[in-house]
This record gives structure tokens, sequence and C-alpha cells, in this order.
């Protein structure tokens, strides 16, 4: 199956949204806060091969002028895979973050320690961080996150937040680098982590992005949703366009 870049399925009773490129799981969010089936200021833990957490998505325009449902798209559709994190966060609708990555470039997403704020151009950046937002963790691989989950740095995230799992299944390749079948991990891992991340929470919503280039083409992103549908008991024919 091709994915285009606009492939996006619901699975309205369980909360689920999966979109083929990331930046339109900031559109589930931002809907669901604005019709009041999440909270805002939700804590978002963000499972994926790559941070995303680049801040520029703040600067796009429109995010501050979202009236419809219209207007959330079409600022979704302007973001782009890797920075459209922070934008929930401006708008309010996430507050902490919980990252699990193995990504092993840039600067840990939460040292702001050599930035330099006098810069106008990140006083968005600068009235969150001043506000007490965008706080949080960051963790290498499920299993360590799932060895802490019941430490108090964790539960000061989690307590008393809506809770939104947001899965990008490029997550199980394990070489994003070299894009071939063999480099993602084993079936029986790939289904043990998503049966861990299933059960880990109560979500109050999950979005899922396939990403297929960085799954290692659309056989691989096909292959890795039929698992994840699997896991989580969905019917593929069930499914909305959202």
């Amino acid at each position: 199956m091709k994915f285009p870049n606009d492939f996006r399925v619901c699975f309205p009773d369980k909360n689920i949204y999966i979109s083929s490129e990331h930046n339109w799981a900031f559109a589930a969010w931002e809907l669901h806060r604005r019709g009041k089936q999440i909270k805002p200021n939700a804590t978002l833990i963000h499972v994926d091969a790559h941070l995303d957490d680049i801040w520029d998505g703040l600067e796009v325009e429109g995010l501050h002028d979202i009236k419809t449902y219209e207007d959330v798209f079409e600022v979704a559709g302007k973001l782009q895979i890797e920075n459209f994190i922070w934008p929930a966060v401006g708008t309010g609708t996430i507050d902490k973050v919980i990252y699990v990555s193995q990504q092993d470039y840039s600067d840990e997403p939460f040292d702001f320690s050599q930035w330099d704020f006098s810069y106008p151009h990140l006083k968005p950046v600068k009235d969150i961080l001043d506000n007490g937002k965008y706080i949080g963790l960051r963790y290498w691989k499920l299993e360590e996150f799932v060895a802490d989950k019941d430490t108090e740095a964790v539960k000061k995230l989690i307590n008393g937040k809506d809770l939104i799992l947001d899965l990008d299944l490029d997550y199980f390749n394990l070489n994003e680098n070299n894009l071939v079948q063999d480099n993602l991990m084993a079936e029986e891992k790939i289904i043990e982590n998503m049966t861990t991340l299933r059960d880990l929470y109560p979500w109050s919503l999950i979005s899922v992005a396939l990403s297929p280039f960085y799954c290692g083409g659309d056989k691989n992103a096909e292959y890795l949703l039929g698992l994840f549908c699997k896991v989580f008991g969905l019917n593929p024919e069930e499914s909305f366009s959202w």
C-alpha cells in the first residue's frame, strides 16, 4: 500500500488517530481539547525515533488565531514533521512532555542553558518557559521509561493530567539510515513494546504516525500498522477518514 502524505484514519470510539505524517497529530490533539474531550495542559508521552522538538512551529501563521475546525487543519498542514509539539504547548493543549526516543544527535530537549533568549525571535519559547510550561523528562527507550514510571519525577508529570500517547512507528526501526526490512525490531519485540504502551496508562487520546520513509518504506509502515491494529484491537475496515 502506498500511503499519501495526507493519509489519515481514526477510530473515534477508542480515541485513536492515525496519520501518515506526524504533523497531523497536532490537529488530533487540538480538536480534542477544543471539543472538551481532553482537558487543557495534557501530558504528552512521545515515543519516536526522533525527538521532534524543534520550536519554530510556534511561528506558524494562524496558530494563535484558530477558531474553526478548518483553521486547525490549515495550521497543521503548515507544520513540519519535527516541529508540531511546541505549537500544542503554545495553544495550551499540552503542558508537560515525556520523550522516549533513541535520537542521538542535537541537544537534550529540556536543556536551555546555552540558549540566548535576548534574541527577539525566541520570545515565544521564553514566554512558555517563564510560565512554567514545557517541563518533562527524556528517556532513550521504552524499557527505561517503564522502569522509572513509578518514581516521583514521573508521577509529577502524570498525576491529575489527561494523558496523550503519541507513537511514531519509526521507533521500531533500529537504523533509519539503512532503510530495509531487516532493520526493524523482531516482531516479538515490537508486539511486546506495543502491548506495554497499550496497557501503560488509561490514555485519553492516542495519535500514531506511520512515517513510511523513516520506517524503511511503505511496506514496513503497512506491516507495523497491521501489528498496531492487532495489539490495540482495531479493525481497519471500521476506521473513518478524518
